[in-house]
């Protein structure tokens, strides 16, 4: 009888193991097909569109710009004065 436990337990053991390298490999190959950028490189993209946006902006919008984030700071100040 204790043979055949130890044999149920192999099994379980191997079928275990058996799943693990399976999701491993999957794992492996979808971060192959989509790998993940560089933090460095998403952030000088974020800098890069931004800068393109302040381009765009006519000198009209950059005062709006401005006069929306002072007031925005200002609302911070206030809020934190009290």
């Amino acid at each position: 009888m204790t043979k055949n436990k130890i044999k149920e337990v192999r099994q379980i053991v191997l079928g275990v193991g058996v799943i693990i390298i399976f999701m491993g490999i999957l794992a492996y190959c979808l971060n192959y097909i989509n790998p993940k950028q560089n933090v460095l490189e998403e952030l000088e993209e974020k800098i890069k569109k931004v800068e393109q946006k302040e381009i765009i902006l006519t000198e009209n919008e950059k005062q709006l710009e401005k006069k929306a984030t002072e007031k925005d700071w200002q609302e911070v100040d206030k809020a934190t004065d009290k």
